[in-house]
């Protein structure tokens, strides 16, 4: 009776014991698989981070930004997906010209405004020379890697340009850059957004610098620069003329030789013919004549004065006579960076 309680004793032991066993395999399954969910969950969550802070659309457009502030043309470019018209003057794109449209650029925000398997459309909230400025930038899908990140590239497009003129130059500063302006004119490709300013400096022209600022890729721009003659230029030109003239008022003659005055008088003259200039012409400046490069003097009334002594031809006896003699100063004007050259004609 006893060794049968016993083996009934021994036999209920080992079921607890084989149900205990169970009971912490199936635990430890449980935990595996938990685990083993916990750790798909953070892969996932480590790889939409990855793909979107590494590899997403925003951060092509972060890194197009950096190109532009580290005046870095080749890289934005590339980044942009961007021609450049052939025609258009490249100096704008690369280095301290680059780096300084972007001086003034602050609180860039960069976020995305939808997204999907074919576009995504981020845009780019910053001030520019401070003022606010929106820009957005569609990408789409260029390439997976490792299966799970998706690269994103900007969809192709053209650069803008900035056309800068300025009636009689060659060249102008540009961010700082020397520039040719062929025909007085030249264009320019430049990356947006971008502060692009346009300067002239010379001894013989007076401009006010001018800027404009590009935020759009389907922008285009155009700088004006207004050129007027410098105190030095019509302090160069007057004396020119002054020169000019006093070859004619040396001559003692009522019809100077090449010159734009004389004096019809039938009588007959004693001695000497002196001239003056009792007013000196003061002829217009024209700056890029026809909209090209030339420079121009308009044409302008002086004054002179002419005295001599009048015979009579009957009777022997003299006069002295003055008086004023209007005339017209014609003259071409040439000009380079470092002479002027009036030419009466």
């Amino acid at each position: 009776m006893e060794r049968g309680s016993f083996e009934a004793r021994a036999v209920s032991s080992t079921s607890v014991r084989r149900m205990d066993q169970n009971t912490a395999v199936r635990r430890a399954i449980g935990m595996w698989l938990v685990l083993l969910v916990l750790a798909m969950a953070a892969a996932w969550i480590t790889i939409s981070l990855v793909n979107k802070y590494m590899y997403g659309p925003e951060t092509d457009v972060r890194a197009y930004f950096e190109s532009l502030q580290d005046g870095d043309g080749g890289r934005a470019l590339g980044l942009l997906n961007a021609q450049v018209d052939p025609e258009d003057d490249a100096v704008l794109l690369d280095g301290e010209p680059l780096a300084a449209a972007t001086e003034s650029l602050e609180d860039l925000e960069i976020s995305t405004v939808s997204q999907d398997s074919e576009e995504a459309v981020v845009r780019a909230d910053f001030t520019l020379d401070g003022q606010p400025h929106a820009s957005e930038y569609r990408l789409v899908p260029v390439d997976t890697q490792w299966g799970f990140f998706t690269v994103w590239g900007f969809e192709e497009s053209e650069l803008p340009s900035v056309t800068v003129s300025m009636p009689g130059a060659t060249s102008a500063d540009l961010n700082g850059a020397s520039a040719a302006l062929p025909e007085s004119e030249q264009r320019f490709a430049a990356f947006p957004p971008g502060v692009y300013s346009a300067s002239y400096a010379s001894r013989w022209v007076d401009t006010d610098p001018a800027s404009v600022v590009l935020t759009d890729e389907a922008q285009t721009e155009t700088i004006a620069l207004e050129a007027t003659p410098s105190e030095a230029l019509e302090t160069e030109i007057s004396e020119q003329i002054a020169a000019d003239l006093s070859t004619c008022t040396e001559q003692s003659s009522l019809y100077p030789t090449d010159c734009p005055f004389s004096y019809d008088f039938d009588g007959r003259v004693d001695g000497d013919v002196t001239w003056s200039i009792t007013k000196q012409p003061e002829p217009p400046v024209t700056i890029g004549v026809d909209g090209g490069k030339d420079w121009a003097l308009g044409s302008a009334k002086g004054m002179a004065e002419v005295s001599f002594t009048s015979v009579d031809l009957f009777d022997g006896t003299t006069e002295e006579v003055t008086e004023s003699v209007p005339f017209t100063y014609q003259a071409d004007l040439a000009v380079s960076d470092d002479s002027v050259k009036v030419t009466r004609r």
